[in-house]
């Protein structure tokens, strides 16, 4: 939700909001309660009624104990079905998911149970029947009975409510004119349409009382602790909201009813909105900056909105035909018609049965059942089956009911204006949902999510083209994505335009471009940058306007791609000299490093070769010299050993006593050199001191003079004969 990453915030100093989910807050648009009566072939009705069904037999007597053997077959409302699993899950395994999230919300033992019956109240309402009364002679049509007595027992056993009440409620309505009561029969198909209408709104309470339970334990204010502001709970100032909105897609079946239109009519005001934050602003700044703007009308529904929710829309004409007496689905049909005879977007054709009509909505042409539209806008359940409905003891069913039937009351009692007897019709009240949603869509910031259904088996990684390709054009992306390539989805200011592609221009094109005009000169660069696109449409590829440059799809990365090319040629030169560089000084490197090894591999190898050398030289040196001297020796013992021995001895004896005499001569010579040496330091040391007498009379005069030289502030010449002769 557009929260920037960690890394990013940090960048540019700025502080990631820590959020927490507090809670949650479930809204219903438009339940689709048709669905519980009827579904069509290939479909299903909805899952918890196959769940239900799907659960242990013992959990199913313990619900209700006629429901322990009963199938899907055993309700008219659910029937045969070949589904067996829904994205890879059974429907008994669902029952166990389901009732295991129900007790989340403390829906369990008895409340479970009770909201179980309920559900069994609303199946076993399908399978009454209605005949005709065999007591009345020529079987009257207005006159009808209930048939399925056992049904009926079983019915009135869950409810509470005794099988005669059940029956009057069904078959007879009661009515007070002029304060008179009075009793009418009715026929079997009407009888059977009130048991539907209760079956729904049976349903509808079941629903309202379970989103209700559910909000109850996901709200904020039970998780948090509110602050409040004079008195009140601060909501908006303590928490902040994100709304998601799960809506139907657009609807066209080959027979579109009531539900359809609801459907379709709420996806032409998201369309609307959608039109709005996409494209509104895009044409107000087109119109701005004085560029031609594209077609509005192919992606602006209003007309379809003023069609359906106008003053004299369909929505006006449906509620006044329903409040208008003996009013009927082909009346309103045919109103609709002559009062919408000039708009396009109401499709009139020969073809068209009384109850029939198209129109042309944002994603194509939908034609329209109208057939028991009055009934589905009015959804008025008769009195008596209310009345009769709320005498039951299934809590849920009777609360809900007296909260419909005081709303009922109120209404009634309010004056009968035109407003008020239109307020309670379904449209209506849907208009006003919407009306509140939009206000609350143009508050937020919004975002949208198409969801595409790949293709009808649901199988993974699977593309059905052509269904996909439908459900593109239903949403209105096909044209979406048209008007974005007519129009200009890039936009650049002047100066950014010229910063960032003047590189592209030869230097022969640079010299000629206009100068001081920044329009003129980024229009001259673009018109030669892409005149290859040029060429191929028919429109330029770019639109100048007042303060920016606006492209079309394709052009800007058209641009963005060349400038990539040019920037990586270049980068390429760099990296080229670059790794040049690197390589050749790596190269010295390793030719440096090998010269090396070399010298010192072969360095040691003429070491150890000097070594070993060495060391074998040494070895026959001594050997040799062993050899000789053992020779000498043998030589020496044998022949004159004796006469050196005595010849030594005779040797002893003069030699010390000329060591003796070298002796005394060198003490006679110390002697006299000491004396003659004394004798001259004598007369030396008098030329010293009478030379430093003088040196200080010396020194004595020349300070003399210089007194007297700067006393009387004249330079006195000295003569240098008489310094001579001083200094001699």
């Amino acid at each position: 939700f557009d929260v920037e990453d960690e890394v990013t915030a940090k960048e540019y100093g700025r502080e990631i909001p820590s959020c927490h989910l507090a809670g949650s807050l479930c809204t219903t648009y438009l339940l689709e309660k048709s669905r519980v009566v009827f579904h069509g072939e290939g479909e299903r009705t909805y899952h918890i009624f196959y769940q239900l069904l799907a659960a242990p037999p013992a959990v199913k007597a313990d619900i209700w104990e006629p429901l322990r053997d009963c199938t899907c077959e055993s309700f008219a409302y659910v029937g045969y079905t070949d589904t067996t699993t829904i994205e890879g899950r059974s429907d008994s395994e669902a029952w166990e998911h389901t009732v295991d999230a129900l007790s989340t919300f403390g829906i369990e033992g008895s409340s479970l149970n009770i909201l179980m019956r309920a559900l069994c109240v609303v199946l076993q309402l399908g399978n009454l029947t209605f005949d005709f009364d065999p007591a009345v002679p020529d079987h009257h049509e207005d006159q009808c009975v209930i048939s399925s007595t056992e049904e009926l027992e079983k019915l009135s056993d869950l409810m509470g409510i005794s099988e005669g009440d059940i029956e009057a409620a069904m078959t007879t309505r009661v009515n007070t004119i002029r304060g008179e009561t009075v009793t009418f029969t009715l026929g079997s198909s009407s009888a059977r349409d009130g048991c539907k209408a209760l079956a729904k709104e049976i349903y509808s309470c079941i629903f309202d009382v379970l989103v209700q339970k559910i909000n109850e334990f996901t709200s904020a204010e039970a998780n948090y602790d509110i602050p409040r502001i004079n008195g009140d709970l601060a909501h908006h100032h303590h928490f902040g909201i994100i709304s998601l909105l799960d809506i139907f897609g657009f609807e066209r079946f080959d027979v579109n009813r009531f539900e359809q239109l609801c459907i379709n009519y709420a996806n032409e005001r998201l369309q609307q909105r959608y039109v709005l934050d996409n494209f509104k602003a895009v044409q107000q700044e087109y119109e701005a900056e004085g560029i031609e703007i594209f077609d509005f009308a192919v992606v602006d529904n209003s007309d379809v909105l003023m069609l359906l929710e106008g003053k004299i829309g369909l929505i006006v004409s449906l509620n006044e035909e329903c409040v208008r007496p003996k009013g009927s689905d082909e009346s309103f049909v045919y109103k609709l018609k002559v009062v919408h005879n000039d708009s396009d977007r109401l499709i009139q054709e020969r073809l068209h049965r009384p109850f029939e009509f198209a129109v042309r909505h944002f994603a194509g042409i939908v034609k329209y059942d109208a057939r028991k539209f009055i009934e589905s806008n009015m959804d008025k359940i008769p009195q008596d089956l209310l009345e009769c409905a709320a005498k039951t003891t299934n809590p849920l069913i009777r609360d809900g009911i007296k909260i419909h039937l005081d709303a009922t009351k109120d209404s009634s009692q309010g004056v009968r204006k035109r407003s008020a007897a239109t307020s309670h019709m379904v449209l209506t009240k849907f208009r006003k949902q919407l009306n509140n949603l939009m206000k609350e869509i143009e508050s937020t910031r919004t975002r949208y999510i198409r969801c595409v259904k790949p293709n009808a088996e649901m199988s993974p990684r699977v593309t059905d083209h052509a269904i996909t390709m439908v459900q593109l054009e239903c949403a209105g992306l096909v044209t979406a994505i048209t008007i974005s390539r007519e129009s200009f989805p890039n936009r650049l200011a002047y100066d950014v335009t010229l910063d960032r592609f003047s590189c592209l221009m030869p230097e022969g094109k640079v010299r000629v471009m206009p100068k001081n005009d920044e329009r003129a000169e980024a229009e001259y660069l673009l018109t030669y940058l892409l005149r290859d696109m040029s060429k191929r449409r028919e429109a330029l590829p770019f639109a100048c306007g007042k303060t920016k440059i606006y492209f079309r799809s394709g052009a800007l990365e058209s641009l963005e791609s060349d400038r990539m090319e040019y920037f990586s040629a270049r980068a390429v030169v760099i990296q080229a000299w670059y790794r040049k560089s690197i390589a050749l000084w790596s190269y010295y490197c390793l030719r440096k490093a090998v010269v090396r090894l070399q010298a010192r591999v072969r360095g040691n190898a003429t070491f150890s070769s000097y070594h070993a050398k060495k060391r074998a030289v040494l070895r026959l040196q001594t050997n040799t010299r062993r050899q000789l001297a053992r020779l000498e020796y043998r030589s020496r013992r044998e022949n004159g050993a004796a006469t050196k021995i005595q010849a030594v001895w005779r040797r002893v004896g003069p030699m010390r006593e000329l060591k003796k005499a070298k002796f005394a001569v060198v003490s006679i010579q110390k002697a006299m050199r000491g004396r003659r040496d004394r004798s001259n330091l004598t007369e030396k040391l008098a030329v010293c001191v009478e030379e430093a007498r003088m040196d200080h009379r010396l020194s004595t005069l020349q300070q003399q003079v210089q007194d007297e030289a700067s006393f009387c502030g004249e330079t006195i010449s000295v003569d240098e004969k008489l310094l001579e002769e001083i200094e001699e």
